[in-house]
């Protein structure tokens, strides 16, 4: 039961079927470069996950970086949302860190192009590497993305 619990929040993250992993590019003020995506009604609900690594620096150990995502279609606002990223990094850690993170679980009205633009939301305090978007269609939703 216990088990079920913890992964209950992972539904978008593992249920519905991985569509795409798209490369994100950083940029200097700390958040990611807009990336454009077809999506559509029959893709509901779609999960939006950021996925990358940080590596076990004790001077980044303890501390996190918060962001934030907006879906926008034709310059109109959809859906956004906040996220954090924590390094978990202790003296036992292997020397890479990689994690997943959910930035928005949405349900679209149209077939058409959406932009994702994730901010930073504070002063980066923990160094990302490699991080990648990745669209998850048809996902099952759990009790925290209803």
């Amino acid at each position: 039961m216990m088990l079920a619990g913890l992964l209950g929040g992972c539904d978008a993250l593992f249920t519905g079927e991985k569509v795409a992993r798209f490369p994100l590019k950083a940029e200097p003020a700390g958040g990611f470069a807009t990336v454009t995506l077809t999506l559509g009604p029959d893709m509901n609900p779609v999960a939006l996950n950021l996925q990358a690594e940080y590596a076990a620096n004790a001077s980044e150990a303890g501390k996190w970086n918060a962001y934030r995502a907006t879906l926008t279609r034709a310059g109109a606002p959809v859906a956004s949302g906040d996220f954090r990223v924590n390094n978990t990094s202790d003296p036992l850690s292997p020397s890479t860190q990689v994690f997943s993170r959910t930035m928005l679980v949405v349900d679209v009205r149209d077939v058409g192009d959406y932009e994702l633009k994730i901010d930073a939301a504070a002063p980066v305090a923990v160094t990302i590497d490699k991080p990648q978007l990745e669209l998850r269609r048809n996902i099952r939703r759990d009790a925290t993305t209803k």
